[in-house]
């Protein structure tokens, strides 16, 4: 071993030189082959600058020198949990405990896995003994912490995060899932302050700077800016107009997605721009989800009548005027490009066979709500629509009597409308709709049916096509 190399690659590992690691690693493999731990170390630099294919190359390389070692088994679930190979991750962890049922690495890695695989009371055991034998920690207490609030446990959530933030270097990520299980509490005046926690790390600000607190707007421009999904821009731009109103003479800009700015337009007194344009010069910027914070919103004072209308004096398509029920299927949220993120995108989507019930419901005709190719399962009874973007949405939105979808933008647009919405939602629901009850406190016209078990479809689509035949019979008579 090339010990110079070798402690000089750790140290700036430990630094955060994660690429010149990379380098002394090189050295180290360079003069010995053979050498698993430099494999190992170079797998792990590899792993922090999100390289997972050359990290996956060099823990496959080191398992093969050195097949027992509980650290290479253990790195390399961890790496199978980032690219979605759970059922891997999973049995190499439980090989290690086997070997080691005092591993606290592996039963903490081993509760993330389940946590990825829906099982969450066994995440919440796991995460547990890895807290038994290493003691508090603050990455535990917040996996620990996820467990709880996907298991709607948000107030244990609570307790564990409070304890995680009482020890010393606890990362901003216990902050934010703190927010999370306040807002599932629908505390949330104690939730925005944590949820600011997003920049420190989660998400990368455009403008970190000139941000607006509140301060008197007058004769200044407030640049407002979407910074997560089309929901999430939908869902807050509900504010825009109070904050108008307060602020008479000030000049607010809207930088929205592409695809909703035909749409946002009909806000008076702002100007809306692409987000992915040249903005003016604006006095003070703030990120469009940190709003309801500065602006001091609580369950109390949350704005829930309608908010948008269609904009389009002629739809895509005028739908046919008849006795029979028009209902816009949503069931497919965004792709999120592979890996760990797709997993939990498809935990959010309803797989199209499990919709077949909904083709038995009598009197109603079907209209995807979404754009693309229709799902073969689903194409010869939901009526595909041209949507080009959420102004064309909006105009057959309006035409229509109900929306069924799972947890979509096309549900926060339907009821800015005012438009009904049943939403087919997971059994760890959302933090912005609570963590019990079967209504939303944004808006007025959604209901949820929530699944009664993780991934449980059947169940929700079984409820959701009863209330459908009694809803189209009520319709028929």
């Amino acid at each position: 071993m090339n010990t110079q190399a070798f402690e000089q690659g750790n140290q700036l590992m430990a630094a955060g030189q994660h690429q010149q690691a990379i380098a002394c690693f090189d050295r180290c493999l360079q003069a010995n082959p053979q050498d698993w731990q430099a494999w190992l170390n170079r797998g792990n630099a590899r792993m922090a600058l999100r390289q997972l294919n050359l990290a996956l190359e060099d823990y496959l390389q080191a398992s093969t020198l050195q097949p027992q070692a509980s650290s290479v088994k253990v790195n390399l679930a961890v790496l199978l949990k980032e690219l979605g190979e759970l059922a891997l991750a999973d049995a190499l962890l439980r090989e290690v405990l086997a070997q080691e049922p005092g591993h606290a690495d592996a039963w903490g890695n081993l509760g993330t896995i389940c946590y990825y695989q829906a099982d969450y009371a066994q995440a919440m055991h796991c995460q547990l003994q890895a807290l038994a034998l290493a003691g508090d920690n603050p990455a535990r207490l917040n996996n620990l912490a996820m467990a709880c609030i996907a298991a709607l446990q948000p107030q244990q959530a609570e307790q564990q995060l409070r304890r995680a933030l009482a020890l010393p270097d606890a990362p901003a990520v216990c902050r934010f899932n703190l927010a999370v299980a306040l807002l599932m509490q629908g505390r949330y005046a104690e939730a925005w302050p944590y949820y600011e926690a997003r920049w420190a790390g989660l998400l990368q600000p455009r403008w970190p700077a000139q941000r607006w607190q509140g301060q008197p707007l007058a004769g200044k421009t407030l640049l407002l800016w979407a910074e997560q999904g089309l929901g999430d821009t939908l869902q807050m731009v509900r504010f825009v107009p109070q904050l108008r109103a307060a602020n008479p003479d000030a000049h607010i800009v809207l930088a929205v997605q592409d695809s909703l700015l035909r749409l946002l337009a009909q806000l008076e007194g702002v100007t809306v721009l692409p987000l992915s344009g040249t903005l003016p010069a604006f006095d003070w910027q703030l990120p469009l989800m940190s709003l309801p914070g500065v602006l001091g919103i609580d369950l109390a004072t949350l704005p829930r009548q309608p908010y948008l209308h269609s904009v389009l004096a002629q739809p895509p398509r005028q739908l046919p005027q008849t006795a029979r029920l028009k209902v816009g299927l949503v069931w497919q949220a965004v792709p999120q490009g592979g890996g760990i993120a797709e997993l939990a995108r498809q935990g959010r989507s309803v797989p199209a066979e499990a919709l077949l019930p909904l083709r038995e419901v009598a009197g109603v005709d079907f209209y995807a709500l979404q754009p693309g190719v229709v799902d073969p399962l689903l194409a010869d009874w939901v009526q595909p629509l041209p949507l080009q973007d959420f102004a064309d949405t909006a105009a057959m939105a309006a035409q229509l009597d109900l929306l069924v979808s799972a947890d979509t933008a096309a549900l926060h647009l339907m009821a800015a409308l005012g438009k009904p919405v049943w939403v087919m939602m997971r059994a760890e629901r959302a933090p912005f709709f609570l963590h019990q009850g079967d209504h939303s406190p944004w808006y007025d016209s959604v209901r949820l049916w929530c699944q009664p078990a993780a991934g449980d479809w059947t169940a929700v689509v079984a409820e959701v096509a009863t209330a459908l035949a009694s809803l189209s019979r009520a319709a028929r008579h």
